[in-house]
């Protein structure tokens, strides 16, 4: 490990300076960006860490993922007991233009015995989809605009907090996945607010959310949003074995590659 600005003999206590800045977050709650241009399935492996995959202290989860891509089940919510909405929580965002065209095709009208029929679209939060095409239980639907999804996932975030009767440090996990989809419809400002915004409510209950830009952590895009972050992990693939690099802004610390197992 290496501190930032120390050399010689301080640069040896790096490990005990990492561990502790790492618990810093973990008591203040934080949100870290995690960058990097690897797969998504390498991301996941990463992603399933940071929500507490193994840990046993009680952990309220919240995915929040874009529904084009995401597999009706996701794998990081696997060997996980503690699978109900009070405990763990999926938000699929089907994005503006995405539902648009949806809705366009939903509003089709079919021929009938009876005469003409129209489908009509299915409403924006938590439908009956979930049952109708095999989508995970737990999911609820966000469609339209951002100002939508981020309603939902403070309605979220506000609902668990009040079954925990106040949730404890590093108690909810969240995982963002909607960043690249975002950024896809939106200016960067509006993109830049909203994170601003979420990474705020995560704090506020104590919670650690980790945010998905899969980007070199030297692109333009992720300069302009790291000052969003607590900490910056970096991922990368070292043949077949992933590797990660943690940059902590505060405490002006950053690690080695690490082996991620």
């Amino acid at each position: 490990m290496v501190q930032g600005g120390e050399t010689g003999a301080e640069r040896s206590d790096g490990v005990t300076s990492f561990a502790c800045a790492l618990e810093e977050l973990k008591e203040r709650g934080s949100a870290l960006l995690v960058v990097g241009s690897v797969p998504e399935e390498v991301y996941a492996r990463m992603s399933a860490k940071m929500l507490g995959d193994g840990d046993a202290s009680p952990r309220r989860r919240l995915l929040v993922t874009p529904v084009s891509g995401v597999s009706h089940r996701d794998f990081r919510l696997e060997g996980v007991s503690r699978r109900t909405p009070e405990w763990t929580r999926i938000v699929q965002y089907e994005s503006h233009a995405r539902h648009a065209a949806a809705a366009d095709a939903d509003a089709a009208v079919v021929s009938s015995p009876d005469g003409p029929v129209e489908i009509g679209a299915a409403n924006g939060h938590g439908d009956d989809r979930t049952a109708a095409d095999g989508r995970d239980p737990l999911a609820e639907i966000v469609d339209g605009e951002i100002i939508d999804l981020g309603l939902a996932v403070a309605e979220t975030i506000d609902q668990f907090d009040g079954i925990a009767s106040g949730l404890s440090p590093a108690e909810l996990r969240v995982a963002f996945d909607c960043l690249p989809t975002l950024l896809s419809e939106y200016d960067r400002e509006t993109v830049f607010r909203f994170v601003h915004v979420l990474g705020n409510n995560v704090r506020s209950v104590g919670g650690m959310a980790h945010f998905w830009l899969p980007q070199g952590r030297r692109s333009e895009t992720v300069r302009l949003f790291e000052p969003l972050f607590d900490a910056t992990v970096e991922l990368r693939l070292d043949g077949h074995e992933l590797a990660q690099r943690w940059h902590f802004r505060d405490a002006d610390i950053s690690s080695e590659w690490l082996s991620f197992d």
